[in-house]
């Protein structure tokens, strides 16, 4: 997918910026003002001094003249109309998707790499595909063909009353749940990993970014690094906002962000590394971690969703200004009164934040805070939060 206000699609799969007075020529863009586009006999870039631009520009005049354009009105170039490697005249065919059709009457439409009429029978365009032998009240909704007559899922019909679709088959949200297109009694838990279902209370299954691991036969304790499970001792996890890698353990080294690195050579400060080592410095080491790695842990904590308003630098304190979006206490019912808050962090050795995104902060017994999770999506997030912890209070 490309902006066409903003960017250009030369062939099939060049996508280039826009820029002013530039064209498409095959697969490439080129300057109008400086260059032309030649066909040698494949289309090609060459500067205006040379001999085919003449032609080029003979050749245009020559289609302007025989479809009898006012001379006013200027045609665009047919080689700025490219459809994958071949251009095409518009008026004559039309480009789906990198392929070229007839242009039968201004019914004709594109359906993704398919072109169809609007009048044919038992056709139906659904999100780019196009299907064909539909029958007529059949009726695209969501990306999903559905037809009244029929009562199962998968791509073609209309569930019965009440019941919800997941994968190839019907559920029933109140006892079932879906996830990746699989459904699972909700006695085995409310909670999708992946396209499996699990309880966030049973202490022996974790989920890590989509993969659910048993750990009954685990020794010691593990924790995730991504989507993997981390339960070595000779392993280190150290992750950031985008990436989350596990590392072998090594003297002198450690996490900035999802970088491990050498403190003899690199200092670390705010998830940075700079390359000017700072000796006798051990900055209190902590990582950021989802927000389904900290439950069920965080309610028996004080916490809330704060999202970073601003942000000041002064000497080495880190000063955020907070707008809480909603708080959880589970031990008390003392909640935050001002929406505002002002946190000052330890600059270097706290993890960065971004202005506009909402983390999940811990509110101490001295009154500081604590961040504590990587940027949360407050519709699902908070409601996970909330769910898990009240139902286990309950």
């Amino acid at each position: 997918m490309y902006l066409t206000t903003t960017h250009l699609c030369c062939g099939k799969n060049n996508i280039f910026q826009r820029k002013e007075n530039h064209s498409c020529c095959g697969k490439e863009t080129y300057d109008m003002t400086t260059h032309c586009c030649c066909a040698n006999p494949t289309l090609e870039v060459k500067p205006k001094h040379e001999t085919c631009c003449s032609k080029a520009t003979d050749s245009r005049k020559k289609t302007e003249s025989q479809q009898g354009s006012p001379p006013t009105r200027t045609l665009p170039i047919l080689s700025d109309l490219n459809c994958g490697s071949e251009t095409y005249n518009p008026h004559e065919q039309m480009c789906c998707s990198g392929n070229l059709y007839k242009k039968a009457s201004a019914l004709t439409k594109c359906c993704g790499e398919d072109a169809y009429t609007l009048s044919d029978d038992n056709v139906l365009c659904c999100n780019g595909i196009l299907y064909r032998n539909v029958s007529e009240q059949s009726e695209c909704v969501g990306g999903v063909i559905y037809t009244p007559a029929n009562t199962t899922c998968q791509m073609s019909t209309r569930p019965r009353l009440g019941e919800h679709c997941c994968g190839g088959h019907t559920i029933n949200p109140r006892t079932h749940i879906c996830c990746n297109g699989h459904s699972h009694n909700k006695m085995n838990g409310n909670f999708c990993c992946g396209s499996e279902v699990y309880d966030h209370h049973n202490q022996f299954l974790t989920c890590c970014s989509g993969h659910l691991y048993n750990l009954t036969h685990l020794r010691g304790n593990a924790e995730c690094c991504g989507s993997l499970l981390l339960q070595y001792s000779n392993h280190i996890c150290c992750s950031s906002s985008t990436n989350s890698i596990m590392y072998d353990t090594k003297p002198n080294h450690r996490c900035c962000g999802h970088y491990y690195y050498n403190t003899s050579l690199w200092s670390c400060c705010a998830e940075r590394l700079k390359p000017t080592p700072k000796p006798n410095s051990s900055p209190a080491e902590y990582r950021l971690k989802p927000l389904t790695d900290l439950i069920p842990e965080m309610c028996n904590k004080t916490v809330f969703f704060g999202k970073v308003e601003s942000v000041a630098l002064e000497n080495y304190l880190r000063h955020v200004v907070l707008k809480v979006v909603w708080q959880v206490n589970m031990k008390s019912e003392n909640f935050i009164k001002d929406p505002w808050l002002h946190v000052s962090l330890d600059h270097c050795s706290t993890p960065a934040t971004d202005n506009g995104m909402t983390y999940l902060w811990e509110e101490n017994h001295n009154g500081k805070h604590k961040l504590l999770s990587h940027p949360v999506d407050l519709t699902s997030d908070i409601y996970m939060l909330y769910s898990v912890c009240y139902q286990k209070k309950g």
